[in-house]
């Protein structure tokens, strides 16, 4: 028998070799605010989730003794809290909603008819990915850590002593790999749109957001530009209808 609350996404968390899951939504959106802005105060949590004290203080111990997240002294006040995230988010498990996989098929055999030489080792990710959105399965946390890793290795060849040069830098790297071509929306917040984005543009229209990778590289190279931790949103896909896909450098703000 199903489990009452099984529409829910069941997401994915990894820690020394451990797997935990995790469906309750509150629980999530705990998980997602110490991700996104960590350390958080407890009354940051409140305001969140909109919860009373006694009702967030039942969920985060839940979470503390699922090992997912660790308590701490706030170092500017030693008789209050601070909680962060402790696991990995590999991903998640979801009813499949996905649709368009049918035209994403025959945009390949099209492919095929209509063009001598077709590298179809360059679309395989893309592949597999849709496959796995079929089954219900996002690893987009994976992939974005993926984008880091290389965002890492590049930064250090991208980042300029000016914003200008590092955003120049960028779209150079871009156009010369083939990742797509860049233009800057906004410096202030920076802004970056991303043309002929080789992410998502065959992925099938509706499939939701798909530039885990660039967001990972950006997360990367912008968080050494700023030498502090940055956050990045994709506030467009072009698998959303957009003429090209746009991504919001995001810092944190201190009081």
């Amino acid at each position: 028998m199903p489990e009452p609350d099984s529409k829910e996404p069941l997401n994915i968390y990894s820690k020394k070799g451990t797997v935990i899951t995790v469906r309750s939504p509150i629980r999530n959106r705990i998980l997602y605010l110490l991700a996104e802005e960590a350390p958080v105060s407890f009354t940051r949590i409140m305001e969140y989730t909109g919860l009373s004290k006694s009702t967030v203080s039942g969920y985060v111990n839940t979470l503390e003794m699922k090992g997912l997240i660790s308590v701490r002294p706030d170092p500017r006040d030693a008789r209050k809290k601070t909680y962060q995230i402790t696991a990995s988010h590999i991903g998640n498990i979801t009813p499949s909603v996905q649709t368009g996989t049918s035209d994403f098929r025959e945009l390949i055999r099209q492919a095929y008819a209509k063009y001598d030489k077709i590298d179809y080792k360059e679309i395989i990710p893309h592949i597999i990915k849709v496959a796995l959105s079929e089954a219900g399965i996002n690893i987009d946390p994976v992939i974005m850590r993926g984008g880091e890793i290389l965002g890492q290795a590049v930064a250090v060849y991208l980042v300029a002593d000016t914003l200008d040069k590092t955003l120049a830098n960028i779209a150079e790297f871009w156009k010369h790999y083939g990742f797509g071509e860049v233009r800057i929306r906004s410096t202030d917040p920076v802004q970056i749109e991303v043309y002929h984005c080789y992410e998502c543009m065959i992925m099938p229209k509706g499939s939701g957001k798909n530039c885990a990778i660039s967001c990972g590289m950006f997360k990367a190279i912008f968080s050494a530009y700023y030498n502090e931790k940055v956050n990045v949103e994709e506030t467009q896909c072009m698998t959303e209808g957009h003429d090209c896909c746009c991504m919001e450098i995001i810092r944190q703000e201190y009081p």
